[in-house]
């Protein structure tokens, strides 16, 4: 029988995440008790509003789903070396186009749901196109024009559904489009998860995107560590002139890596579009392309990593409203977390990765 031989340093690579993570726990008792909090109170208020009920555990999950699908997409760029600051503009774009797809095309039910889901990463991808052109083609670096593009397509979709997209006939305050059909909304899955023993309540949207987000990680995960084309995008991402050397066509793995980063991007919005309100709205969520960028960080580019990172980060969300609601620790304190958590684990990686190279270098010597 084989026997698995663990590399201890792959090991510190993998948990040094943990120590930003900790890190950040001790800097959130520490602001805890500088607002006359103690540890206690902090700690009880979190599980109170994260894990005490089986509803405030799956609430954590669905608040995970499009979190995890935000870092798939950044993590899919940052593997080939493409830094896609522009998720955040894609997934307008792209929740526009399938909702689009959901309210003006007939379709049954079976059919319906595919094409939403396909059409938003189509429009996630397109969204991504001319700005990896621009890299690919022209040398353009892709952050500029990806921040670029969020705006625009902040203020595109704004114009539409106030305009020749409404479905109130009239600019309003609360522009929306027409609701989409029935045949094209997410079903929920809470009653499956039930079955199972897990007794989710109703106003809980454990729904379809929880299928999509799965069935994405595990392509993605095919895609990096089981075909060439993956081993190409990883190789890439390592070192663009080893890769030219060894005849990868760096330009080509770029911009299929910058496109498929734009479709996961895409599908971001699903869950609030097709499952929560059933119409879209260029009011939808804000900032998870952004919050994207840092899940893929703390998960090492990695599905499997990007799972537990959209996790914490939801978790850490609802911690938030718990601190707001039953401490004097204010919400804004979660937004400081996350972003020391975030420095920690940078730091650490850093420290690790250096530390590794030297002792790899003295073991070769």
């Amino acid at each position: 029988m084989r026997r698995i031989k663990i590399d201890k340093y792959h090991l510190y690579e993998l948990f040094s995440p943990l120590l930003g993570v900790l890190a950040a726990v001790i800097v959130l008792l520490l602001i805890g008790i500088a607002v006359g909090e103690s540890p206690g109170s902090t700690l009880k208020a979190i599980y109170k509003f994260t894990m005490s009920t089986s509803g405030r555990l799956a609430t954590v999950f669905s608040v995970a789903i499009p979190l995890f699908i935000s870092g798939l997409a950044v993590s899919i760029a940052f593997r080939a070396g493409v830094f896609n600051i522009g998720v955040e503009g894609q997934y307008f774009i792209g929740g526009l186009v399938g909702a689009l797809a959901g309210i003006y095309l007939p379709l049954p039910r079976v059919i319906h749901i595919p094409v939403v889901v396909i059409c938003a990463m189509l429009g996630g991808a397109l969204w991504a196109a001319i700005p990896a052109a621009l890299k690919i083609g022209k040398g353009v670096h892709e952050v500029i024009t990806t921040i670029m593009f969020n705006n625009i397509a902040l203020a595109l979709a704004n114009y539409l559904v106030n305009g020749p997209l409404s479905g109130r006939g009239e600019a309003s305050l609360e522009a929306q489009t027409h609701h989409i059909r029935e045949t094209a909304q997410f079903g929920k899955l809470n009653h499956w998860f039930r079955a199972l023993g897990w007794d989710i309540p109703n106003h809980v949207f454990m729904d379809y995107s929880l299928i999509v987000a799965i069935i994405m990680g595990v392509l993605v995960w095919i895609l990096l560590f089981r075909l060439r084309y993956g081993f190409e995008i990883r190789a890439v991402g390592t070192s663009v002139d080893v890769s030219e050397y060894a005849g990868i066509r760096v330009k080509r793995i770029q911009l299929g890596a910058f496109l498929l980063s734009g479709a996961i991007a895409g599908l971001i919005g699903l869950q609030e579009i097709f499952a929560i309100r059933g119409f879209y709205t260029y009011e939808i969520a804000a900032g998870l392309g952004f919050d994207g960028i840092a899940i893929a960080l703390i998960g090492r580019n990695s599905p499997l990593g990007v799972v537990f990172a959209s996790i914490l980060f939801a978790f850490l969300t609802q911690a938030g409203y718990g601190l707001q609601l039953y401490t004097s620790v204010p919400l804004a304190i979660t937004f400081v977390i996350s972003g020391v958590m975030i420095l920690f684990i940078v730091i650490t990686n850093e420290i690790v990765t250096r530390y590794i190279r030297a002792q790899r270098k003295k073991e070769a010597a």
